[in-house]
Formats: C-alpha cells, structure tokens, sequence
C-alpha cells in the first residue's frame, strides 16, 4: 500500500509540474524575481495639457521592480529618472515623449506624442463673443488680408500695423502645404504674392520660407509666408481675427491649431460652405463662432434654423435683411474691398451703408480711414 500509495503521489506531482511549465510562455524564465520579458509603457495624466500646468506620468511598465531603471526624456530638453515623474512644459507645442527601461542586458523604449495648449481663457481679455455682445451699436474694423497699405497683405508686418494702429480684427487666408503646414495665402499660387511661382500644395514648408512677400504696389520685402502658428503667438491677447477657410483648408486642421494656442475664443471662422458649416455647429462647442455668408433668400434659409450669431451679408435685399434682424445675427459687411473705390472718392458712401444696416463688423481695404471715420461718430472704440 505504501509503495502504491507513492507511486501516486509522484504521479500527482510530475501532472502539477508539467501544468505550471505549460503555463509559463517560452519568452519566460521559471525563477524567483526575475522575467526575460521588459516592456515599458506608460500613461500620462488629464486629456488636455496646458503651458506651466504639472502634468504626471504613470509608469505601467512590465518586468521586475530589482535593479531596473528609468530613463525619461520629456522631448524639450529635459529628463529624469524618477519612476513616475512629473513635468511642466513651458511652450506651446507637440513634443515627443520617451521611456526607456533598463535591468541588466535588457532595454526597452517606448514613446508618445503629448499635444501642450494655452488656455483659451486670455486674461484682461473678452472673447469676440463677448465683445460683439457689448457693442451697443458700435462697429468693429476689421482688416481684409490684413492691414496691408504699407506692408504685404497676409503677412506679419501687416498684422502688427494693424495691432499698432488699434483695429479691431483681421481677416486672414488659411491654406496648406505639401507637407501639412497651415500657412497664410489668400491665392491657391504663390504667383501674385510673392517672389516664387507655382501652388501652395506643391511645396514643403521649408520651401516657401526661402520666397519673400510683395508690397501690393509691387515692392519686394524681406517678409516671409507666414505659418498659422506664428499668427496665433502674434495674436493672441492683441487683435482678433477672422479666418477665411472658405475652400482652402480644414476646418478640423485649423481649429486644433487655433485651440492647441489658446486662441478659440478669439477668432471666427469663416466658410461660404453649407457642409463646412455644419461641421463647425456639430462640434457643439460653444466657444467656435463661426461665420456663413446669405447672398440670397435660398442662403438664409439653409441656416436660419441654426444657433448662428454672425452672418455676412454683402447684398442689398431690405426682405433677408429684415429676417437676419428678427434673427438677431451680427451683421458682417464688406466696404472697399477689391475696389478702386476709397472712403475719399465716394464720400464714404459705403461706409454708411454698413452703418445703415445695422453692421457689427466692417471689413475693408481701407482700415485706418475706415476706424477714423467711425470714431468721429462715436461708433467705434
């Protein structure tokens, strides 16, 4: 019985061993505190990250907790060594963050790109919303292209004249380029504009920084085409803008950018696009104002069941007017724009139309002229 009764003991034994062997994958080493396997792996905090906000970093790596070390590398220069750091990032920007693992003759690395933000909450300063809410019949100047007399339309310079001399916003074109840059560019060439020829979707960005920008009486300038990014770090907390998209680029591309820089409340965003439209309200964000044009009765009644706050309205119809006022939208108006008429050679007769309709927003080639005249009627700040 006894030697039976061992004989099933081993047999009990040699059945256990083989189950914890089988369970064990070939990558694994039966021993005490230690596995060949070494993956690093992390996760980091909140879903939006902002400049100077700590951010954590949880290390979810796999392997044994003896001997193994952490190598962090934040991408903007910084690093550390800490088992789950934290870190704060000082500019906007995309940085790619790395993790490397080490225990003895193993490593392992892994990485993932963190998105850094400003606050679209600008001290000391409204939203457009706010600002068009308190009006009060007053108008707000905005440059087209920019306030482009003595610099080129859609460049920097033409955007800190405008600052400089106290407009209220500047319409900006939006385009892309071969290489996914949002760049200023009213013209789908670089023909017109610049130094350079050919299309704006055929050239690296690094390309077409190599070309400068003419002055609209055709003088050459040192200014460059400027990227998005460097409009919204130029702007921001200064001047507000409208950014015409209208079938140059996308709207998703371009909202990101505008939120990753803290500048959603800031600006407005126009399309004479139905589905382009759509696409803005069903972001169901109340922070985008977005801006359709109604150049007829049809226009009105594609938006006139939507939550719209600002409308362009360029035609003289007393019937959709009146409908847009029962609606309560902003008017958006254009006065001396791609024409050769001035403030000075009509008398200012297309100025008093945006007046006489009742307009919140002026855009024209003529800001300054435009701004003088509205202040000497108190109609503007």
């Amino acid at each position: 019985m006894n030697f039976i009764s061992s004989f099933y003991k081993l047999k009990v034994i040699a059945v256990i061993s083989v189950v914890i062997v089988a369970s064990c994958s070939k990558d694994d080493v039966v021993k005490t505190g230690y596995t060949q396997n070494l993956v690093a792996a992390f996760s980091i905090s909140d879903e939006k990250h902002l400049v100077d906000s700590t951010i954590q970093f949880y290390n979810e790596s796999i392997g044994p907790e003896n001997r193994t070390s952490f190598e962090w590398d934040f991408g903007d220069g910084n690093s550390s060594t800490l088992k789950s750091p934290t870190h704060s990032y000082s500019e906007v920007d995309n940085f790619i963050v790395k993790l490397t693992i080490k225990n003895g003759s193993l490593e392992h690395e892994t990485s993932k790109e963190i998105s850094i933000s400003l606050s679209n909450d600008i001290p000391n300063r409204s939203s457009l919303k706010s600002r068009l809410d308190a009006l009060n019949g007053k108008i707000i100047v905005c440059a087209h292209r920019a306030n482009y007399s003595g610099a080129p339309e859609n460049s920097l310079k033409s955007i800190s004249d405008a600052i400089i001399n106290g407009i209220g916003m500047v319409e900006l074109d939006i385009r892309q380029t071969k290489d996914g840059e949002l760049i200023l560019m009213h013209d789908a060439t670089i023909d017109r504009t610049t130094n350079g020829s050919g299309n704006v979707s055929d050239f690296l960005l690094e390309e077409l920084k190599q070309f400068n920008l003419y002055k609209d009486n055709g003088t050459l300038t040192n200014e460059k085409i400027p990227t998005l990014k460097e409009v919204l770090k130029l702007a921001r907390g200064k001047i507000y803008i409208d950014l015409d998209i209208d079938k140059k680029a996308s709207f998703s591309k371009v909202y990101s950018l505008v939120d990753q820089y803290g500048m959603l409340k800031q600006v407005l965003f126009y399309s004479s696009e139905f589905n382009v439209i759509k696409d803005m309200i069903n972001l169901n964000n109340k922070n985008v104002l977005f801006m359709p044009i109604a150049r007829n009765q049809n226009d009105f009644n594609q938006y006139s069941s939507f939550d719209i706050d600002v409308i362009q309205f360029n035609v003289d119809d007393a019937s959709v007017l009146q409908q847009i006022k029962n609606k309560g939208w902003y008017i958006f108006r254009n006065a001396y724009v791609n024409t050769n008429t001035t403030p000075l050679t009509d008398n200012y007769a297309q100025l008093n139309e945006v007046i006489s309709v009742g307009g919140s927003v002026v855009q024209t080639d003529n800001s300054i002229e435009v701004k003088t005249k509205l202040q000497s009627q108190n109609l503007n700040d």
